[in-house]
């Protein structure tokens, strides 16, 4: 009879720790360039008065890109984020407030 191995004498499991180290570092850029995102749309609505539909598009891009990503880390979801998916599509404007991004 042959022993399962589970846990952390799995190469899945170490092969993961790798991938979450990865994606943290991913989510940490992801982070700042939604901050500069952020101040630069903060900017440009002070200036012309209205908002730029670039930034709302990639802003929105980039929190459907942490919320996948931090669901990858919590162990919701077993699909890695981009690059080993497509990046997701961000809307300028929320069309449905409770639809869960992560529905692709």
């Amino acid at each position: 009879m042959s022993e399962k191995k589970q846990g952390i004498a799995t190469e899945a499991f170490w092969l993961r720790i790798i991938f979450m180290l990865f994606f943290v570092v991913a989510y940490q850029i992801a982070e700042i360039l939604l901050g500069l995102s952020i101040l630069i749309q903060v900017i440009f609505v002070a200036i012309t008065g209205e908002k730029n539909l670039f930034l709302q598009q990639a802003g929105a891009s980039l929190s459907r890109y942490a919320y996948q990503v931090y669901r990858f880390l919590t162990y919701n979801r077993e699909e890695k984020p981009f690059p080993f998916t497509a990046w997701p599509e961000g809307e300028a404007a929320d069309k449905d407030p409770y639809q869960s991004p992560d529905q692709d």
